[in-house]
């Protein structure tokens, strides 16, 4: 398997635009990331993502590359839902005891903007905590501020 991947890489290499290798770059240092034990999963790596939790409020943001571009050139709107959704549950999880994880039953998602600029941002926050759910709201923005999208998210809570 090794010998056939350094063959398609070799490939895709010798036939990549400057965007083609910018996407590879980064596909290649979220994986070094995750090999080196800097991180637990495959996804927060790909796409660069990094929280920020003050205990009142989660902030998650990510670059803007070609990787997340539709074919529009702007942000894909599944994209800005997952950073949301990694907002919200990254701020849910937080504010849970040990033992008790949050995991995503409903999504309701606006979307506002176009996702352009150099980086986006999602905010969340909670609604209401209950012992078996808990609702969070969660706003993303563009680097200039402009809201792109509005949400509110349901989270189930595993015992």
């Amino acid at each position: 398997m090794k010998e056939e991947i350094h063959h398609t890489f070799e490939k895709v290499v010798q036939a990549a635009t400057e965007e083609d290798l910018i996407v590879l770059q980064q596909m290649l240092n979220g994986l070094s990331n995750k090999q080196a034990g800097n991180e637990r999963t495959y996804f927060k790596d790909l796409f660069l993502m990094e929280a920020d939790f003050d205990g009142e409020e989660c902030e998650v943001t990510i670059p803007v590359t070609p990787l997340l571009y539709n074919n529009f050139s702007i942000v894909h709107g599944g994209v800005t839902a997952t950073l949301l959704d990694t907002a919200m549950g990254v701020m849910a999880n937080r504010l849970l005891p040990a033992g008790q994880q949050a995991v995503t039953s409903n999504l309701t998602i606006h979307y506002i903007a176009p996702g352009t600029g150099s980086r986006l941002k999602a905010k969340a926050k909670v609604i209401h905590r209950g012992t078996q759910t808990m609702v969070l709201e969660g706003t993303a923005f563009r680097d200039d501020g402009t809201k792109i999208a509005h949400c509110t998210g349901s989270f189930f809570i595993l015992k």
